[in-house]
């Protein structure tokens, strides 16, 4: 036998000792080990069967080599015996995982209800669990349900002009249009859409929770009429508590940090975004908190939005700056085939504030010393480099 035989025979027999144990030798009496699971969709549908299967809540153990976990194997080994051996084997292996039947009803109801978030009504989901030899292998028969058309939208509005031109103006984004399949995913998304456009737009404040949605399935089989609704008030308020909708611009803004952080002022205006007399706008508040941020000699950016009197919201900026100087040292060793040891040291300067503007200056001493033991031989190098980078936003 030549040597590459040898060396494929020394892989194949240890492996296929490994697969022919037994992967369910320390399950107890009535328990078994979860296999497989598989979604199973019948009509003619766009469903994924790989997009419902991440809702089946007990997932079997995961295979490493063409289906096969040899962990698994090892773990079985223990025999559920407490010795030295069962120890290691089961620090070693992987457990089983034990099918529970409760978790696969669980999965049953998980499936169906993202179906109907889907827009999928009225579908159900048959497990079926076959068992063979200790090993439980689930199949999840999916019968999607009827979906509706939009056969038509009635829009719901406060009279309120200013709010009703700024509803139309924002129109064509819409998420939900005639003719689409009526589905809760397209409302959350609308939902989370109209509350960013409308926060973006001065109206602070305003969340999803001011948009209502309700669809009348008795007309036409197989469509909807849906009825868009915004309220002046939220899903957890009642009609009592509506506050009319009102666009707001930025009062005071004020910009704070401690008297030891020396800035020049101009690069902190430079960088806010939230002009006092404009309107308000949450991507203006996240911009400016973004700008911020990135500068290396902070730390810490909080900015705090109030609402001052009806039509006004105040901003507070704290800043809280980082370690402006400090040193930095490391050492790595090496050797190579010759025989050299090497061992190189470096430290690091680093100013993160120099002319008071963000600037950052960096200095780096480097060394690289090799030698070999009983020996004269020697090597040295030595090097200096330096750095200064200035923040983008002086540049521009």
């Amino acid at each position: 036998m030549g040597r590459l035989s040898r060396a494929v025979c020394a892989i194949i027999l240890p492996a296929a000792m490994l697969a022919s144990c037994s992967t369910t030798r320390v399950l107890a009496d009535g328990e078994c080990r979860l296999a497989r699971n598989e979604v199973r969709i019948g009509g003619d549908t766009k469903l994924n069967a790989g997009n419902l299967s991440q809702y089946v809540k007990q997932k079997p153990n995961s295979s490493l080599i063409f289906g096969w976990n040899p962990f698994l194997n090892v773990y079985n080994w223990t025999g559920g015996k407490d010795n030295f051996f069962g120890r290691l084997f089961r620090k070693i292996g992987t457990p089983p995982v034990i099918f529970r039947p409760d978790l696969a009803e669980s999965s049953t109801e998980n499936i169906e209800r993202h179906l109907e978030y889907l827009g999928y009504y009225g579908s159900t989901v048959e497990p079926e669990v076959e068992i063979r030899k200790k090993i439980a292998k689930v199949t999840y028969n999916v019968t999607p349900g009827l979906r509706y058309r939009i056969s038509d939208i009635e829009y719901k509005i406060p009279d309120n002009p200013e709010f009703r031109a700024s509803f139309i103006a924002d129109s064509a984004r819409t998420l939900v249009r005639k003719g689409d399949y009526l589905s809760e995913e397209v409302l959350e998304a609308e939902s989370q859409r109209a509350s960013t456009y409308y926060r973006n737009t001065g109206y602070y404040g305003f969340s999803k929770n001011h948009l209502f949605f309700q669809a009348d399935t008795l007309g036409s089989p197989g469509e909807a009429l849906l009825e868009y609704r915004i309220n002046e008030y939220t899903r957890n308020e009642k009609p009592s508590d509506a506050v009319p909708f009102r666009q707001y611009r930025f009062g005071n803004v004020t910009i704070s940090h401690p008297e030891s952080f020396r800035i020049r002022e101009k690069v902190l205006r430079d960088l806010n975004t939230i002009i006092p007399g404009n309107l308000y706008g949450e991507n203006v508040v996240n911009n400016t908190y973004s700008r911020l941020s990135a500068l290396s000699i902070l730390s810490g950016v909080n900015i705090e939005v109030t609402e001052s009197d009806s039509s006004t919201v105040d901003a507070s900026i704290s800043l809280t700056p980082s370690r402006l100087i400090g040193f930095k040292f490391n050492i790595e060793g090496s050797s190579n085939s010759s025989g050299l040891f090497g061992v190189s040291p470096g430290l690091s300067f680093f100013h993160k504030n120099l002319f008071r503007g963000g600037e950052v200056l960096n200095v780096n001493f480097r060394g690289n010393f090799q030698f070999k033991f009983n020996d004269d031989i020697r090597a040295n190098e030595f090097g200096v480099s330096a750095g200064l980078r200035f923040p983008r936003f002086l540049l521009l």
